[in-house]
């Protein structure tokens, strides 16, 4: 296998988030417009995907919840398709799919369409079976297609959702003061903190990779919208190291996790910018438990030989942004144990990756290198 990193599209994709999320918000704010206002009258929000496009929808619901004052949740794709959640004229159901063939994102359509509901479609193909079935399209060509497993087209998307909670809350004449400043950190103050953890904190991973090697089990955890960064973490240790990964919340974490962990284990704990009672105890007890702790963001916990703490400025983000910082630090560190162990973070090449795809989807898939 060719070790030449450069070569490899995640690792490339990964340092391409900053610039994906800062023009996003810059290109599609008319695209945000349209459908916010589509979207005035409505009492409840879905947020339906499969593998990273579903764990972003539960720091998205949140979102929607706290600024616009609708009932939110974020679904799976073949959940929401066998759950059938009561859906309206007064519900809009965002369903994610970057090549607009994803076979449940296409069969949950086929659900809600009927039903007179506000139906958005994300994707990066607007001539797409999404892109052409649902009421409104938000083409989110501006991230680029991705050639591996999705990095800037997770982030950008999740910030896509808070933008447009925040304009749904305007547009609703809801929490107005919080939209508007969210709204300008997504815009301003996320790409710079992004940009920061790419030019000081990537090299502090970097020189400090290795004793995070040859875990039995890497175990994320995150509470509130930050369980969103935890999942993807997790999945990441996955796609690019093909390692055996867990994540809970940190009460799940201390009510019945913290009893696996092994001093063979990693655990990753992700700070939520709300309250870090629970994230501090699960440190403490990561560490009584011989585990080597990998800290991200604010969580006040003492220094200890067997922890490694990243990005703590993420503390002064708000409760929505810190979770995409979050995310950009999991990348960094599955990207860096993948290059130090020799992985090819692009690829399983254990599996029949083709066959995988063509049971995904209803069709070819843009980008990957299959």
């Amino acid at each position: 296998m060719n070790f030449n990193w450069d070569e490899y599209y995640f690792p490339n994709e990964m340092m391409e988030q900053a610039d994906a999320i800062e023009n996003c918000m810059a290109l599609l704010k008319d695209q945000l417009q349209k459908v916010a206002a589509a979207g005035r009258e409505v009492k409840r929000v879905y947020i339906v995907g499969s593998g990273d496009c579903y764990f972003i929808g539960f720091a998205a619901a949140h979102a929607f919840r706290k600024l616009a004052g609708v009932e939110a949740a974020g679904y799976e794709a073949y959940d929401f398709f066998l759950m059938q959640p009561p859906v309206d004229s007064e519900t809009m159901v965002v369903l994610f799919s970057s090549s607009g063939k994803s076979l449940y994102v296409l069969k949950s359509l086929e659900f809600v369409k009927p039903s007179g509901a506000v139906v958005v479609g994300v994707t990066n193909h607007e001539d797409s079976p999404l892109g052409t079935g649902c009421t409104v399209p938000l083409v989110t060509t501006t991230t680029g297609v991705s050639k591996s497993f999705p990095t800037k087209t997770s982030t950008s998307g999740l910030a896509l959702m808070y933008a447009l909670a925040a304009c749904l809350a305007l547009e609703k004449g809801r929490n107005e003061q919080q939209a508007g400043a969210l709204l300008e950190e997504l815009e301003k103050r996320l790409p710079s903190v992004i940009r920061t953890i790419y030019q000081k904190e990537h090299q502090k991973i970097r020189d400090n990779i290795k004793m995070f090697h040859g875990a039995s089990v890497y175990e994320f955890a995150g509470s509130g919208p930050c369980r969103s960064a935890a999942m993807i973490g997790a999945a990441k240790i996955i796609e690019t190291n093909n390692l055996h990964m867990m994540n809970s919340n940190a009460e799940e974490y201390m009510h019945l996790i913290g009893f696996s962990i092994k001093s063979s284990d990693v655990v990753v704990v992700v700070g939520n910018n709300i309250n870090d009672h629970r994230e501090i105890q699960v440190v403490q007890y990561a560490l009584d438990q011989r585990a080597r702790v990998l800290v991200i963001g604010d969580v006040g916990c003492d220094d200890h030989p067997d922890l490694l703490r990243v990005a703590p400025f993420l503390g002064e983000l708000s409760e929505y942004s810190v979770v995409i910082g979050s995310m950009v630090v999991s990348h960094l560190f599955a990207c860096e144990l993948a290059r130090t162990s020799f992985a090819d973070p692009d690829a399983p090449h254990h599996v029949d990756l083709k066959k995988v795809i063509n049971l995904l989807y209803t069709g070819p898939v843009a980008g990957w290198q299959v």
